[in-house]
């Protein structure tokens, strides 16, 4: 878990320093409640299901109550100290993901009017402070994961390195021993061939005895 908290703190610092790659911008959204003015926000690096599910947490914790209906999920009677005192209700959903970006709408009902950057200055720059920080760690927990299984094929591989290294120090080895066998097996041969030679020099001999003995044998009438 500790480091699984500091790769996290690594990612972030990362990519805190690529945070301008991280923009809100306001634009004009369909969402269940119909066509409302939105804080659009990029998440560089972003994996789907990922940010999915920190979009879930992020929703929760502004103290609402969540539920989510196909795409879209939402918080209602949301009371969270960035944004004050009062209630407020929240759509979000992902509305792009391509080229390893993904963006994420979220519209926000104050109660007859929806946050904007002309009628709600203060409020709006606060939500957008507060769903860049969300983008930041979004990306941050997809980069870690990214890492986390790249490290993991980085082990693998390292793995199977070493199997093949231990592998083929085996083979060498048996190589040796092959080669030692064969060197006295070569010279056992050698051995071999003298005592041949020297057993058919005593073959002969006897031969020429027996004969001998034989052609006595013989003489005898």
């Amino acid at each position: 878990m500790k480091m699984k908290l500091t790769l996290l703190s690594f990612v972030l610092s990362a990519v805190s320093l690529a945070q301008g790659d991280i923009k809100v911008s306001e634009e004009n959204h369909s969402f269940s409640t119909g066509s409302k003015n939105a804080l659009v926000v990029n998440i560089p690096y972003g994996n789907k299901d990922l940010v999915e599910k920190e979009l879930r947490k992020e929703l929760k914790d502004w103290n609402g109550k969540y539920d989510s209906k196909g795409d879209e999920m939402f918080t209602l009677q949301a009371t969270s100290k960035f944004m004050g005192d009062k209630p407020f209700d929240t759509y979000a959903k992902i509305i792009s993901s391509q080229n390893n970006e993904i963006k994420v709408a979220f519209a926000t009902d104050l109660g007859g009017a929806y946050l904007s950057s002309r009628e709600h200055s203060q409020l709006f720059k606060s939500m957008s402070d507060e769903i860049k920080d969300f983008a930041k760690h979004a990306a941050a927990a997809c980069v870690a994961e990214e890492l986390d299984r790249n490290r993991d094929a980085l082990s693998d591989l390292e793995k199977t390195q070493r199997s093949l290294e231990k592998d083929k120090k085996g083979l060498e080895e048996d190589i040796a021993d092959y080669k030692k066998k064969i060197a006295e097996a070569e010279e056992k041969i050698k051995l071999n061939a003298q005592n041949q030679e020297k057993q058919k020099e005593a073959i002969k001999t006897q031969g020429v005895k027996v004969t001998d003995v034989e052609n006595r044998l013989k003489s005898i009438k």
